[in-house]
């Protein structure tokens, strides 16, 4: 039994409870969607390097469809009649397979390229039915064949111990160069609720037993208490749009043995890769010991400290991240299969004086106030429910929750101090395509103007002229958004018609809104008027005072003499930056260009970030924001004294 008073767990330790810089090593990196790469540097026994990653969900949804009915912890799916027998109703689930320990076999080939038979390798266990059984077809010609066939197989099933006594091989296949993979059903899985228009969208649950049109799940984390976590009946609904998702365990993320094993190994632990998991909320002491290290043997996946329990089928949530101790005196990089969310996701805050190690589940960077919006931030510590359930923010960072990151320097930890928490409306600003040299950006780049509209042309060839009641005060360039414009139709001929089409007397047309409404790249401007490229007009414009144009808004609400930092994405460029100025009043009153980039050849997004968000060891000084790389994760740290587990949606990255 290794103790853990070794020089690795001791470092951890460190890593994960000190303050203070801690000198570790490597980062985790992502690449395209499905495929993550972590690039883990050398270590050693002494001083692993430490690498925190998501690794999401296992693979692409199993099934994806409409919630028939919701019955306490049950979730029932339409069923359709069967081509065969139309009077036999099918589920779109298999049947007693989705909360499952995942048997594995091998297929073994004849001299004629023929699957002879299946070897079980692992028995699996928790099949309350039979699994279905899939082999790869033939992948390479053998010379001197010419029928090619793929293998089939059944399970054979020990309806007492829920295991598989074996596989029989039912058509031999042909034309086989290398013995088949051999996939059997099985794993665990959860229910995801993907539907946009819920506000638990991206919540999931374990699934603890299936028939086929019917899920029982497992909401442990609900205590029946006003905790943050809504029952079963309260996320899923008639109607809505789930998906179920295959989980990752530490035998499928990391492999089970020493043939597919991803990571270093050794029969004596303490030569060995350390995988560290965090314990569940309900189970942490918040020190070093709610951490738990599992190491692989060549066999299978154990716990350090317990070497005799194996731990190859321990669940990874599709929302928890993990922490590797490469302890091998190599770089190594890891390629992990997996799926990342195109579909809402979530997080959830722990309770009081709990940690949470959460995932970035998408296929892109995320920013912190991109997930912790001021809506789910208070100042307020009391323990009212509308505030124990959001994040806490102080100027202290001792007293606000904390969120930490695991970078190549060691945990950094961040907080918000609670800046701009009454903001009434956000800020926006638009940019063109860089004017500067080499497409750099300048100060007349950058627009956040808006006005009245007191006519719109309607010409029978040419563009459309938009004419402001003021000077705009904007250049070519620029894209303006133009919202309630009322016009009465016109045909071709620009004759004022009925909703028949009919030609009706002027001030008589049919009343509708008008096509210019919405966002135009605008060119030959002059003091009060510009043309809107590329827009056709088919309505009379109608001078009542309701339409307006904006390129944006300095915002209100915000606190006084603050400075915000500005992130400039797209448009075809790279490194500019910029910041923007709160005067007295609450609202941007300039913006300042600290760096111009280069090569923005057409008009980038601008996002103003609310602020707030301090880092431990930069005393006063404000941050951009909190960035969290593809595939990578973060430690969420409770203070908040009344604190309760709270779900996050993650909808904000859906509608950037």
């Amino acid at each position: 039994m290794v103790s853990l008073n070794q020089k690795g767990f001791f470092i951890l330790s460190l890593l994960l409870w000190l303050y203070d810089p801690v000198a570790t090593s490597g980062a985790n990196h992502s690449e395209s969607m499905g495929v993550l790469s972590i690039h883990l540097k050398a270590g050693s026994l002494d001083a692993p390097s430490f690498h925190l990653f998501s690794p999401g969900v296992k693979q692409s949804s199993i099934y994806r469809g409409q919630v028939k009915s919701v019955t306490e912890n049950n979730v029932t799916f339409y069923r359709t009649p069967d081509i065969g027998n139309p009077g036999n109703l099918l589920g779109p689930l298999p049947a007693g397979v989705l909360c499952s320990q995942q048997a594995t076999a091998v297929a073994q080939l004849d001299e004629n390229g023929s699957v002879s038979s299946i070897l079980l390798t692992h028995p699996g266990s928790g099949y309350l039915d039979k699994p279905n059984i899939y082999l790869a077809p033939p992948s390479e010609q053998i010379t001197g064949i010419s029928v090619f066939r793929s293998a089939m197989a059944e399970a054979i099933w020990d309806t007492n111990s829920s295991q598989l006594s074996g596989v029989a091989v039912s058509e031999k296949g042909r034309g086989y160069q290398e013995p088949p993979s051999v996939t059997i059903e099985g794993g665990p899985h959860y229910l995801k609720l993907i539907d946009p228009d819920s506000n638990f969208s991206g919540v999931h649950f374990p699934i603890l037993s299936n028939s086929d049109h019917m899920l029982e799940l497992n909401n442990s984390a609900d205590t029946g208490n006003s905790d943050g976590i809504p029952t079963i009946s309260e996320v899923f609904k008639t109607g809505q749009l789930v998906e179920v998702v295959k989980g990752w365990t530490l035998g499928s993320l990391f492999g089970q043995s020493s043939t597919d094993l991803l990571l270093h190994y050794d029969s004596n632990a303490s030569r060995a890769d350390w995988v560290y998991l965090l314990k569940e909320p309900a189970y942490q002491n918040r020190d070093s010991s709610d951490y738990v290290p599992h190491f692989n043997d060549g066999t299978a996946w154990k716990m350090v400290d317990s070497p005799n329990q194996i731990t190859s089928h321990q669940l990874i949530s599709p929302d928890q991240s993990v922490i590797i101790a490469r302890r091998a005196e190599t770089n190594c990089t890891l390629y992990i299969q997996g799926t990342s969310a195109e579909t809402p996701a979530s997080w959830y805050f722990p309770e009081f004086n709990r940690t949470k190690l959460i995932s970035n589940p998408y296929p892109t960077e995320l920013k912190i106030s991109d997930l912790i919006g001021i809506e789910m931030i208070t100042e307020d510590n009391s323990s009212n429910e509308a505030n124990s359930s959001r994040w806490l923010a102080n100027k202290e960072q001792d007293l606000a929750d904390n969120i930490q990151i695991l970078n190549s320097s060691g945990w950094s930890t961040y907080w918000h101090d609670g800046t701009n928490l009454e903001i009434r409306k956000h800020a926006k600003i638009s940019a063109r395509a860089g004017t500067g040299l080499g497409g750099a950006l300048t100060q007349t780049d950058f627009s956040m103007k808006s006005g009245q509209i007191s006519s719109i042309s309607n010409p029978v060839s040419g563009g459309v002229i938009v004419t402001t009641t003021g000077n705009h005060e904007l250049s070519n360039g620029f894209h303006v958004t133009i919202f309630s414009a009322l016009g009465r139709l016109t045909n071709e001929n620009k004759d004022q018609i009925d909703s028949s089409g009919n030609i009706v007397d002027q001030g008589e047309g049919m009343i509708i809104e008008s096509p210019v409404n919405g966002k135009w790249e605008i060119t030959n401007i002059t003091n009060n008027t510009f043309e809107l490229k590329d827009c056709k007009n088919y309505t009379d414009f109608i001078a009542d005072a309701s339409a307006t144009w904006t390129t944006g808004f300095p915002g209100e609400g915000y606190d006084s003499n603050i400075t915000l930092e500005l992130s400039i994405t797209g448009g075809g460029g790279f490194g500019a930056r910029a910041t923007a100025q709160v005067g007295n009043e609450g609202y941007i009153t300039s913006i300042t260009i600290i760096h111009g980039g280069l090569f923005y050849t057409h008009p980038p997004t601008i996002t103003v970030h609310s602020g707030g968000w301090r880092k431990l060891g930069r005393g006063n000084a404000p941050i951009n924001d909190l960035t969290l790389p593809p595939g990578s994760g973060a430690l969420l740290i409770r203070k908040h004294p009344h604190g309760v587990r709270s779900q996050i949606p993650l909808l904000t990255i859906l509608q950037q």
